[in-house]
């Protein structure tokens, strides 16, 4: 079965449903990715679509965030499978950004992690007002930094100064805290979500959202300084070096050093007691 859905509005705008079968959360994993590479594909070359609204039929979920099973059984830093995995995800990040129309994410729900990457992607965020809607990188709670570009992208859009505390302690913000930081825009009722979604990729915001993201950090990226280690500490060097360049570059910073952490001790740990969490 399928875990993705369209439907081309009247309108012309798309509506791409995750809705990842036999799972009560939409994950990223490999198989997911081919999937939403291949619409994304097919979408680009239709010349009767003018937007594209990605949503989740997933009751208080848009994306839950990757599939940690290869991580957690990667043998060591710089795993060529791991490798893989994460450049599959940034190509297809990369097509959903490329895409010749504006972008919105319709988020009703968590979006956590990678899912927070896919929305960061989008020209456009909109929460509806669902308690449910929480939007974070947890990443460094399991030894990691985000690997899907979330430590170039959430800058660009809110700054070094919040993306550094998001990114370091793995906090994640309600609907009203990520409008309030530049992070989503205004929060709508959730029975209008679509509806608003839809509407936002004819407005001017996608255009200037996208035109935002390319470059480096506005400003240089500076932000005041703090201590930290490990996974934060490489969190905070990774956005700070990727800050001064273009997108594409500063991404490559971090999957490089994503990759030294995927599968080291540290990471496996964190990830065995996450997983060992979620069983009791």
């Amino acid at each position: 079965m399928s875990a993705l859905h369209l439907n081309v509005r009247p309108d012309g705008v798309a509506v791409l449903t995750f809705d990842q079968p036999g799972s009560k959360a939409n994950v990223l994993t490999a198989d997911l990715w081919t999937e939403f590479e291949a619409a994304l594909d097919s979408l680009a070359l239709r010349t009767d679509v003018k937007g594209l609204v990605l949503a989740s039929a997933k009751p208080g979920i848009f994306i839950a965030g990757a599939d940690l099973n290869l991580l957690a059984n990667a043998p060591g830093p710089n795993d060529l499978a791991v490798r893989g995995f994460i450049e599959q995800g940034l190509r297809v990040l990369a097509k959903l950004e490329a895409l010749p129309f504006p972008t919105c994410a319709a988020i009703d729900g968590a979006a956590l992690g990678g899912g927070l990457e896919v929305a960061l992607a989008c020209d456009v965020r909109i929460p509806g007002d669902n308690p449910k809607v929480r939007l974070g990188l947890p990443e460094v709670s399991l030894g990691l930094i985000p690997g899907w570009g979330g430590t170039q992208r959430l800058p660009r859009i809110v700054g070094t100064e919040r993306a550094a505390d998001m990114l370091t302690t793995g906090r994640p913000l309600n609907a009203g805290g990520a409008a309030a930081c530049g992070l989503v825009s205004q929060v709508t009722p959730s029975a209008e979500l679509t509806e608003a979604a839809a509407q936002s990729t004819g407005s001017p915001l996608g255009s200037d959202a996208r035109a935002r993201k390319v470059g480096a950090v506005q400003g240089g990226g500076v932000f005041s300084p703090v201590r930290h280690t490990g996974a934060a500490a490489e969190a905070v060097r990774v956005m700070v070096e990727g800050a001064a360049l273009p997108l594409k570059q500063a991404i490559a910073v971090e999957t490089e050093a994503f990759l030294r952490l995927a599968g080291s001790d540290e990471s496996k740990r964190l990830i065995a007691a996450f997983f060992a969490s979620r069983k009791k």
